[in-house]
């Protein structure tokens, strides 16, 4: 009984065997230099939208800020105004009394 032997292959079969290999490794690289080509793109255009969101929300918080400046002020003179009315009560009913 004789073993049967596998037939080495010759080196130019190894040198044809290897570049097609190589041929499709290129190719893999190819294809996933695309995808990530296109993963940073989509990255960047999403960083433009959210930056262009929080400039929207920091203006939006500004305006708020300068309101509630504007009511601040506003409520400072109410209670001078406040005062004014009263003390003038004042003053009418002790006048008021005085004179009755």
């Amino acid at each position: 009984m004789t073993t049967p032997t596998a037939a080495t292959p010759s080196v130019d079969e190894r040198l044809a065997n290897l570049d097609s290999r190589m041929g499709s490794l290129e190719a893999r690289m190819a294809a996933l230099e695309a995808v990530m080509t296109l993963f940073i793109e989509e990255q960047r255009e999403y960083r433009r939208e959210v930056n262009a969101r929080f400039e929207r929300l920091e203006n939006r918080i500004e305006r708020l800020e300068d309101r509630v400046e504007r009511v601040g002020s506003g409520i400072t003179r109410m209670n001078y105004t406040v005062l004014g009315i009263v003390g003038a009560l004042a003053i009418a009913v002790i006048v008021a009394s005085v004179f009755s």
